[in-house]
């Protein structure tokens, strides 16, 4: 009888030992992840013992990456609202005279009854603007982008990505909204309007990078990244065919309510980022159990640990980081000929009617989305059946893109005055940039998801500058000289870049996870692993 009841006695002790042993780990838990959500009050072990009765459709993973789709949407809905805008704000009669008695050597003919079809607008603009000071205006939002990349991610990673992300939605789609006022004041208020509105702009994209980084996991990423990346080309589409139809209309005097509207929509995504994105998975107060366990389970860095110092050093001398800072170069030179320049050859040297190039304009963004989504299918069905690495994968992808993209622009060089056959080969080149967001564009979160901010903000600023730079190379060699010799020396620059970028991207570029990305006491273990895990998938297949 004795025996029994020390046995019991003993049993008892240890299951009270267990169970304090438990709440202690929670607490501890409970502790890191308050430090890690600084902005959020719930605790992890309100998260864990919450059961919630929801469909197993949804998941609070996907609403994070529709709500970024929307964010990098709103970059380039801008962007192209401004350019389309400028046009109908400006009084082109001036310039299209000096146009006319300038020579402009064209090799391709055109009707002459319908030459001011193409360079004429049907009613004249209010503001008396040179094309210098045109492109100052349409410059200022690069600028301002460009500035405020690493700014970003340090922000990003320091205070918050989601507060950063608020932040740079408020500020760009409040600068937008106040554009025409400050238009009607000066022309210099209004660059300053469109470098606040690129200022905010800037703080976007890194900021988003480090929510992916913590909310998807690693082995979705190649279908969720290049899927909320694809809102650069769905606002440029959406930008291209609404704002020439609202400018030209009465509503909200025409021209302004292209910034009215989507300043105000803009406003609007801030309000609903605010209130139903959340910095990280051990931060969302309704999230199932279910799906924050998938998620920590498929994450290179325990989200519940304080972020280790920024590495510096090891960041600046890692020569795969360059490799893909001039790769993502490459795809934002390529994507600044059609945001900026490629109306402008249909125009002068294809002779395309304003309408036409409009059509034109927006098409190529069509089929960019349609790669993207076909890219990112193919790269999630090989890295889930493990048939390729992620390494392997984003190095084949980019090089598709700038082969295919090269190829297609040495067609146009060739094909002249065929203007159909330009017209379609330039679509078609656009359109092998959406392999770039299953490649070289998503590379940086790959390689180091604890500072991928960081990563996006360095090669993002090395980036940006082909957004404002190429337009202006462009017009200086096309200035006196509107010939199919100086648009070829032009394609042939971008070729050039494109196919150097695509192939110093498979020599010296990776997309494996870096060490300096962990803790240089902590994680060792599963350093070794994920190398391990890479190396053995990249030996199954060779470039």
């Amino acid at each position: 009888m004795s025996q029994d009841i020390s046995h019991s006695y003993e049993s008892y002790k240890l299951k009270e030992y267990s169970e304090n042993q438990t709440n202690n780990d929670i607490n501890k838990l409970d502790v890191s992840a308050s430090d890690s959500c600084p902005h959020q009050n719930g605790s992890l072990k309100n998260i864990i013992q919450q059961n919630e009765a929801a469909s197993t459709f949804f998941q609070y993973r996907y609403l994070v990456a529709f709500l970024e789709f929307l964010g990098f949407f709103e970059i380039n809905l801008f962007r192209l609202v401004t350019s389309v805008s400028v046009v109908a704000m400006v009084n082109n009669t001036a310039v299209d005279s000096h146009m006319t008695s300038n020579s402009t050597v064209a090799s391709c003919p055109f009707n002459v009854s319908n030459s001011e079809e193409n360079y004429l607008p049907e009613n004249t603009g209010e503001f008396d603007w040179s094309p210098a000071m045109q492109g100052y205006v349409l410059g200022a939002g690069f600028l301002g982008y460009v500035l405020t990349q690493m700014p970003g991610g340090i922000l990003a990673e320091s205070y918050g990505a989601k507060f950063t992300v608020v932040c740079g939605l408020f500020i760009s789609s409040l600068a937008h909204f106040l554009s025409p006022f400050a238009a009607w004041s000066s022309v210099y208020w209004l660059i300053v309007m469109q470098l606040i509105r690129g200022i905010g702009q800037g703080l976007i994209a890194p900021a988003q990078c480090v929510l992916a980084a913590n909310w998807f996991p690693s082995n979705e990423r190649s279908l969720l990244n290049p899927i909320i990346m694809s809102g650069y080309s769905f606002g440029c589409i959406l930008g291209g065919f609404s704002s020439g139809v609202m400018c030209s209309s009465h509503l909200l005097g025409g021209w302004a309510s292209v910034y009215y509207i989507y300043g105000a929509l803009g406003l609007l995504l801030s309000l609903c980022v605010q209130i139903f994105m959340y910095e990280s998975p051990n931060c969302h107060p309704r999230i199932k159990d279910s799906e924050l366990n998938y998620i920590l389970q498929n994450q290179e860095t325990d989200l519940s640990q304080k972020r280790p110092p920024t590495p510096w050093k090891k960041i600046f001398s890692s020569v795969p980081l360059y490799a893909v800072s001039y790769a993502i170069f490459s795809a934002f030179w390529s994507g600044a000929h059609f945001l900026s320049v490629q109306p402008m050859f249909l125009g002068t040297m294809l002779h395309f009617t304003i309408k036409e190039n409009g059509i034109l304009t927006s098409l190529p963004f069509i089929f960019q989305v349609v790669f993207t989504f076909v890219g990112s299918c193919i790269s999630k069905w090989l890295n889930s059946n493990n048939y390729v690495g992620v390494d392997k994968v984003r190095k084949w992808f980019n090089f598709l893109y700038c082969s295919g993209y090269s190829l297609c622009l040495l067609g146009v060089i060739y094909s002249g005055c065929e203007r159909l056959l330009s017209a379609m080969l330039s679509i078609v080149a656009m359109s092998f940039m959406g392999f770039a967001f299953n490649g070289c564009m998503i590379t940086p979160v790959d390689m180091s998801p604890t500072f991928a901010g960081t990563l996006i903000g360095l090669s993002n600023t090395v980036a940006s500058v082909a957004a404002f730079v190429y337009p202006v190379i462009v017009g200086i060699m096309t200035n006196e000289e509107q010939t199919f010799g100086q648009w070829n020396k032009i394609f042939a620059m971008c070729i050039g870049i494109a196919m150097s970028s695509g192939i110093l991207f498979c020599i010296f570029g990776s997309a494996d996870v870096q060490p300096w990305n962990y803790s240089p006491r902590k994680n060792w273990t599963k350093l070794d692993q994920t190398t391990k895990s890479h190396k053995k998938q990249n030996n199954q297949w060779m470039l």
